[in-house]
């Protein structure tokens, strides 16, 4: 139960007599607005899905809720982010409360032109009266607020009360167990409960093409690298087969050689017997005599 004071239990019944439908028209912003809201949705939905929780994330799905001694219901709300705890991640055209649903227990606006004095009073009085747990809302340029950043929470003792960041800036979010939230330039960053900083999409998709691009790279130095490889194995079977070509030329050098060297020793042979032959016929000469 919400616990509020005389003053504020009349602007809240003021406020659920009074809150109009929320419209594509109605809700419709810059493209700050349209970054900030797809941005911290994307996030939202990649974390759950990763850490395998069993959140409804979406962006701008139509909310159907009674809400009490409003005149006309259901009320209509298009939140521009939500999540909703133990409720399966499928595809829907609205989330009706009246039949089963729970309330989102998170709820984020990204402050627009059209929108940011209902986000602020109306809104967030009516949402904390459905059950919600926390609420934001978020000024990519600080041209609604005068900030980046306006937040309620629901205290432990049931109170609805503004939600401060910490020294460093962060919302430490109980209803998206431990994530925490800043206000980052203009879009509302999201960091794990470890500290780590979770990429929007447009940052994954720069990290892909970097790494695409070192792939490249890398695959281009290899297939150099391959080049000069088979380039210097062209080299060195060149030189076996000079080197080949070197042992064949010596190996009939050295055949040669041999040859020359039999034919010296067959000429010499010869030479001898003649010498021997004729100092034979000299001694057959002299003995005649």
């Amino acid at each position: 139960m919400t616990t509020i004071s005389g003053e504020q239990f009349i602007s809240t019944i003021y406020d659920r007599l009074l809150i109009e439908d929320d419209t594509e028209e109605s809700v419709s912003g810059s493209d700050y607005h349209l970054a900030a809201i797809f941005a911290l949705y994307d996030v939202l939905l990649r974390y759950a899905q990763r850490a395998l929780k069993r959140w409804y994330v979406t962006a701008e799905v139509l909310v159907l809720v009674d809400v009490p001694d409003r005149v006309r219901n259901p009320w209509r709300a298009m939140p521009d982010v939500y999540v909703v705890r133990d409720t399966p991640d499928t595809f829907r055209t609205s989330l009706d409360t009246r039949a089963g649903a729970s309330f989102p227990q998170f709820l984020c606006e990204v402050a627009s032109n059209s929108t940011w004095d209902r986000d602020i009073v109306e809104k967030q009085r009516v949402y904390a009266d459905l059950g919600a747990r926390e609420y934001l809302v978020f000024d990519p340029t600080t041209e609604f607020l005068g900030q980046s950043l306006r937040a309620w929470r629901r205290a432990p003792t049931g109170a609805w009360e503004p939600w401060e960041p910490d020294g460093q800036g962060f919302l430490t979010s109980t209803a998206l167990d431990g994530l925490r939230l800043r206000a980052e330039g203009t879009l509302l960053r999201v960091y794990d409960p470890l500290g780590e900083l979770l990429p929007t999409a447009r940052e994954l998709d720069a990290i892909a093409r970097e790494r695409a691009a070192r792939q490249r790279e890398d695959e281009r130095v290899m297939r150099a690298q391959a080049a000069r490889l088979a380039e210097t194995e062209q080299i060195t079977q060149a030189q076996a087969a000079r080197l080949a070509e070197t042992e064949q030329i010596t190996q009939a050098q050295a055949a040669r050689l041999a040859e020359t060297e039999q034919i010296t020793q067959a000429q010499a042979a010869r030479l001898a017997q003649l010498e021997e032959e004729l100092a034979l016929m000299h001694a057959r000469e002299q003995q005649g005599e």
